[in-house]
Parts: structure tokens; C-alpha cells; sequence
């Protein structure tokens, strides 16, 4: 699920966008994990790493072609993982964080806005990484993952009849019933955030995201990095303040 880099906003698009930003308690922030809070793909490379064979390529064709959902996609790669947990631990110890992730967060608590990372990535690799990074404290939503001998077993509590393109819909944690009256940030950059982001009040995104959305006329703020995504909700909460 590899993306092409970010092209430029229209002049004038992100200043418009922004302005439809309340105060900070007004609203919550949902941000993607893998290559947006990470950097690179995660589960791209545990599952090239430590598949049994190359038939997850196939599967990945499979899903970029529409031939076949995410959840099936997933869920057929995970399968073939054959690895213990203390090495797939181990592989994930070298995962980065963006910097900026650590300055949105702060930032985040300071304006006690809500924040929660929505992922089509596992738990029990959020939970890892997320506590070696520092980030224990940080609430997030995944597809669940048990470990059976050297096996993955996948499940999708999070799925959604009707949205069968999703293995993670992520729009159910804002959408009815989850919703109320604040406005939703949402902060991605690939294919399973298509979804989100066309119902969220603001999006900023990069990457493969950000080129559907302007192709698509979706108005959103373009980001390369977390850093950046954190200097504009700091510079609107300031003119925000009574």
C-alpha cells in the first residue's frame, strides 16, 4: 500500500476549511496509525516480513484491484504470519513514530480535546508499540488479533455490513450512535481513510488520501508530517482563546 508524495491545496482551500473550526473543546480529533502516526506501513512489513509465503501478494492485488475487500485481504495475509510473539515484539521495537505525533498529543491534552487513533492495523501491535513509544496513555481502535502457537488469528470487531469495502470502518467511532455535537477532525493518509474522511467535518491528509480527496473535490488541509498538522490546530485554538 505503498503512496505517492503530497501535491499542493488550491490557494486559499485550507484557509476556508479552517475557518469552520470552533473552539477546542468543540470538536475531537480520529487519526490513522500505519504512515501517519508511524513512519512507514507497519503491518506492509511485519506481513512481508514474516509471511509463509508470497501468496499475500496476490491478496494485495486482489484488494487494489476492488476485487475483493479489506477485511478478506487482512484477513487472508494475517493468516499466513508464522512468527512468536517475542519476535514479532522484536521487529516491532524498530517502528518510528513522527515526531510530531508526541507535540499533537501534548497539545491535544493541554485544550482537553479528545483524541483517539483509528486503525486497520491489530491491537495487540498498536498496544506495543504505543507503550514502548511512550504513548501508553493514548486511546485507539484496531482489529483484534490473537496469537495461537506461532499463528494470528484476526477478528474485526469493528466492521460494517453496510460498508463491506472497510475491514476497520472507522466513521461508526463518530457517526450515529457514537456521535454528538462536536465537530470531528479526522487526520490520515491511505485508502482505509477514504471512508472517514468523507464524513468528517475537517481532514487533513497526505499521501494517497490526499490525492483522492482533491480529485474527488473533498475540501482538505494537505500535511507532510504531524509537526505541521500540530502548528495549525496551535495557531487556531490561540485566536480562539476568550
Amino acid at each position: 500500500m505503498k503512496c505517492a508524495p503530497p501535491s499542493p491545496l488550491p490557494p486559499g482551500t485550507a484557509l476556508a476549511t479552517a475557518a469552520r473550526l470552533g473552539a477546542g473543546a468543540d470538536f475531537r480529533v480520529f487519526i490513522d496509525f500505519d504512515n501517519t502516526i508511524t513512519r512507514g506501513d507497519v503491518l506492509d512489513g511485519v506481513i512481508e516480513r514474516f509471511a509463509s509465503d508470497d501468496s499475500w501478494r496476490a491478496l494485495e492485488d486482489a484488494w487494489a484491484a476492488g476485487r475483493i475487500g479489506a477485511r478478506e485481504c487482512l484477513d487472508g495475509q494475517i493468516r499466513l504470519l508464522r512468527v512468536t510473539w517475542p519476535e514479532l515484539a522484536r521487529h516491532l521495537d524498530g517502528v518510528e513514530l513522527d515526531p510530531g505525533f508526541y507535540l499533537l498529543r501534548d497539545l491535544l491534552r493541554r485544550e482537553g480535546v479528545e483524541l483517539m487513533i483509528v486503525s486497520d492495523n491489530f491491537d495487540v501491535i498498536l498496544g506495543h508499540i504505543l507503550q514502548t513509544s511512550g504513548c501508553a496513555g493514548v486511546a485507539y481502535r484496531a482489529n483484534h488479533l490473537e496469537l495461537v502457537a506461532d499463528q494470528f488469528l484476526p477478528s474485526f470487531p469493528f466492521s460494517n455490513p453496510a460498508c463491506p469495502t472497510c475491514a476497520h470502518c472507522k466513521k461508526t467511532h463518530f457517526l450515529p450512535p457514537n456521535d454528538d455535537a462536536r465537530q470531528v477532525i479526522f487526520i490520515g493518509d491511505g485508502r482505509s481513510d477514504i471512508c472517514p474522511s468523507t464524513h468528517a467535518d475537517i481532514v487533513f491528509a497526505k499521501d494517497s488520501l490526499l490525492d483522492h480527496l482533491q480529485h474527488s473535490h473533498v475540501p482538505c488541509l494537505a500535511y507532510e508530517d504531524l509537526t505541521e498538522v500540530t502548528a495549525a490546530l496551535e495557531k487556531h485554538f490561540n485566536e480562539h482563546k476568550i
